[in-house]
């Protein structure tokens, strides 16, 4: 930790993540402060020249508006571009809810930025804390002429590489068989490929309502912010295990059935063996 003047550390940079300020939170948070309630500190990024503030803007203009000249960080040494990155994720693990509104701002900035636009839609959603699909629905809205024509990825020996996305949707054309009409296709396969599609709209929609309901819930609860984000990140963790429970009761379903089936074979061969056994007996 380390105590800064305010006048030290720069908000310029594009740093905030959010479309804007809720100024009753910072309202709150000043009266606490001026109360004596210990916040946790704001999160700066030292790029050896400046300090970017990178988390903690409600924080920091309710210091500022109680007139403290400083206030307490934590630095940690980066570019302004570390600086941004972080504060798109910084609201995703705690902190005040991001509003719909918020979070599309954050994808915006991402789609755009010349190295984070190649990340997949899952990786920008994980940063950003949102679903796969909300990633894609704000990236189907972007009308942008320099549209992603490469993906980074990596091979098994960690080593880094570019691929054009768009030779590999050339040659997936090419190789598509326009004469061929809809009437000699497996309706069967056209079918299966949309319920697919529906199951993982359904998957990733119950998710964001489930994060949705979790956030109204403490939005209605009478409790302090700092709290309010404990109960959240508790809650998050709740569901993660949940979710690995999930996982690990379907394998023993499985695992159950996969045996219940192999008893009925082995109970149906015994029958049969006790049957021919019946026959031979009687033929002696």
């Amino acid at each position: 930790m380390k105590v800064l003047n305010i006048a030290n550390i720069r908000i310029d940079g594009g740093t905030q993540a959010r479309v804007a300020l809720n100024q009753d939170v910072v309202k709150d948070y000043a009266e606490k402060m001026r109360d004596g309630e210990k916040f946790p500190e704001v999160t700066v990024f030292f790029d050896g020249s400046d300090y970017w503030l990178a988390d903690g803007y409600h924080r920091y203009f309710a210091t500022k508006s109680n007139s403290t000249v400083s206030i307490e960080c934590e630095v940690k040494n980066g570019t302004l571009d570390d600086a941004i990155l972080f504060a798109f994720g910084a609201n995703s693990k705690r902190g005040l809810t991001m509003s719909a509104e918020d979070n599309r701002n954050v994808i915006y900035a991402m789609l755009r930025h010349p190295e984070w636009k190649l990340w997949s839609n899952a990786a920008i959603a994980k940063h950003v804390g949102v679903s796969r699909m909300t990633v894609g629905r704000v990236k189907a809205t972007l009308d942008l002429k320099d549209e992603d024509t490469t993906k980074k990825y990596k091979d098994k020996h960690g080593n880094e590489s570019t691929i054009q996305t768009k030779n590999l949707k050339d040659k997936k054309k090419k190789t598509t068989k326009p004469d061929v009409s809809s009437a000699d296709l497996d309706p069967f396969v056209e079918y299966e490929e949309k319920i697919r599609e529906l199951t993982d709209t359904i998957i990733e929609q119950d998710k964001e309502n489930q994060i949705l309901r979790d956030q109204i819930a403490l939005g209605q609860w009478d409790a302090s912010d700092i709290e309010k984000i404990d109960v959240q990140d508790t809650i998050s963790d709740l569901r993660e295990q949940i979710r690995i429970l999930d996982i690990d009761n379907k394998a023993m379903r499985e695992s159950r059935d996969m045996f219940q089936n192999r008893n009925a074979e082995l109970m149906r061969s015994l029958k049969t063996a006790q049957n021919k056994l019946k026959k031979l007996e009687a033929t002696v």
